[in-house]
């Protein structure tokens, strides 16, 4: 190839490279703070979680991440806040089982869409529900409060109107066929000092609550609503186990956004999240206080939140419960 020729290739090279788009670099992030928004009041699963997570973020990331509560609504003044912050991933959202899945089922004016507002980053824990008897009630298990419960409404306390264990308490009454009398309580504690003095027959709370009653023979432990019997307590079977597939509810807690966030940013989160979560202090921390943890990718989390959703929302309907 002669001189000129080279020179009109090296030209034509040079105009092209002067005019084709430059490739998008990923942002820099994060470059300030990170918040991280809880909508309960300090000390509840949410906020420690929460505390947990931004601790460990901010060494992964070399930056702080900030837990900031905005309690209200059952969750959802904070979830609201999030869905209208800028989508720069530096307002960021433990999404929950109430505040995400529950209370849009039950309140259709709740002001968002769990799947449409919001971008799900990565899961966090869960929290089953353990259900328990009264000594007084004279059940030794499932079957017994089954037998029971066809004849004649037993009371059950629950974590309050709307909640996941007042649907999944209505999910029992459907699926076993039985007659549990829900009743709301605004605590755990409170719920389990009237099981005690037998003002209420059953206790539908979070297994880590009702555990240490069953440990020391106050309470009768029924079944955990888990999938796969909870790490602390494993005498307890699950309602699949005792032939109920259809039964079960785990309170999630997972990392969340405003919709239309960055992918690089989303990636990069889920991706420290499953290392942090995985990691032998953090699984040593959750299982203090009998969490599960489910290891998935985005898409994945989509897709499972997706399910959650419409388990949610059809059971609602199919009850007619609706509270706003």
């Amino acid at each position: 190839m002669g001189s000129s020729s080279l020179l009109r290739v090296v030209a034509i090279v040079v105009a092209l490279c002067a005019i084709a788009p430059a490739a998008a670099s990923p942002p820099e992030w994060p470059t300030k703070p990170v918040r991280i928004v809880v909508g309960f009041g300090p000390g509840g699963t949410a906020d420690v979680l929460a505390r947990i997570v931004a601790n460990e973020l901010s060494v992964a990331f070399k930056q702080q991440f900030i837990v900031e509560n905005k309690p209200g609504n059952s969750g959802a003044i904070g979830s609201a806040f999030v869905m209208r912050a800028e989508p720069d991933g530096y307002t960021l959202l433990i999404g929950g089982a109430g505040p995400q899945l529950t209370g849009p089922a039950v309140n259709p004016n709740i002001g968002y869409a769990t799947m449409r507002d919001f971008t799900h980053i990565a899961m966090i824990a869960g929290d089953s529900f353990m259900l328990a008897a009264s000594p007084q009630l004279g059940v030794k298990n499932f079957a017994d409060l089954v037998a029971l419960a066809r004849k004649a409404p037993v009371s059950c306390g629950n974590p309050g109107a709307g909640s996941m264990g007042h649907l999944v308490e209505l999910m029992i009454n459907q699926v076993a066929g039985i007659k549990l009398q829900p009743v709301p309580y605004r605590g755990a504690a409170e719920n389990m000092t009237d099981l005690l003095g037998n003002h209420v027959s059953l206790a539908l709370q979070p297994a880590i609550s009702v555990g240490e009653y069953v440990e020391a023979g106050k309470a009768v432990g029924l079944a955990v609503t888990s999938r796969e019997r909870n790490p602390v307590y494993r005498d307890i079977p699950t309602f699949t186990e005792l032939g109920y597939p259809a039964l079960h509810g785990v309170a999630w807690f997972w990392l969340a956004g405003p919709k239309s966030m960055p992918p690089e940013i989303v990636t990069r989160l889920n991706r420290e999240m499953r290392r942090i979560v995985a990691s032998p202090r953090v699984k040593a921390q959750f299982a203090k206080t009998a969490l599960s943890t489910m290891d998935v990718d985005v898409p994945g989390l989509d897709k499972f939140l997706a399910d959650e959703v419409a388990v949610w929302g059809k059971l609602a309907k199919d009850v007619g419960l609706r509270i706003e």
